[in-house]
C-alpha cells in the first residue's frame, strides 16, 4: 500500500510539472507576441489643404491625402484664422473617409467668415494650412 501512495504521488506530480512547464511556454509566448504588437507603430496622416477661397461667405477649399493612412472626417478639424477649430464632417457629408490619394472639394458653409485670411486643417496628428486667394 505504501508503494502505491509512493507511486501516485510520482504520477501527480510528474503530470503537475507538464502543466506548469505548458503554461509557462504559453505565457513567454503570449510575452512575446505582445511585445511585438507594442513595437508596430501606426503613421500619421499626411493631408494638404491645396486651394481656399471665400465667395459670399461660403468656405470652398480642396483637401487631398498624401499619405498611406485613411483620413476620417470625423477626426479632421478646421481652423479659420486661428478661431475656434470646426469639424469637417459637419461640413461635409459626401463621404466620411479620404483615402490615401483621394482629393476631395469641401465647402463650408454658415461659418460666420468673411474674407478670412487663412485656413488651418489638422486629423490624427497630420496637418497643413493655406492662405486663401
Amino acid at each position: 500500500m505504501g508503494g502505491s501512495v509512493s507511486i501516485s504521488a510520482l504520477i501527480v506530480g510528474t503530470a503537475l510539472l507538464g502543466i506548469f512547464a505548458l503554461a509557462s511556454l504559453s505565457l513567454n509566448n503570449s510575452a512575446i507576441t505582445a511585445s511585438e504588437v507594442m513595437e508596430e507603430k501606426s503613421g500619421e496622416p499626411e493631408i494638404r489643404l491645396l486651394n481656399a477661397s471665400e465667395v459670399a461667405g461660403t468656405i470652398h477649399l480642396n483637401i487631398t491625402n498624401t499619405g498611406d493612412e485613411s483620413v476620417d472626417f470625423d477626426k479632421t478639424w478646421f481652423s479659420v484664422d486661428g478661431n475656434s477649430p470646426l469639424r469637417a464632417s459637419d461640413y461635409h457629408n459626401q463621404t466620411t473617409v479620404l483615402f490615401p490619394g483621394e482629393t476631395q472639394h469641401i465647402q463650408m458653409s454658415g461659418t460666420g467668415f468673411t474674407s478670412p485670411a487663412r485656413i488651418f486643417v489638422s486629423s490624427m496628428g497630420g496637418q497643413s494650412g493655406v492662405s486663401f486667394s
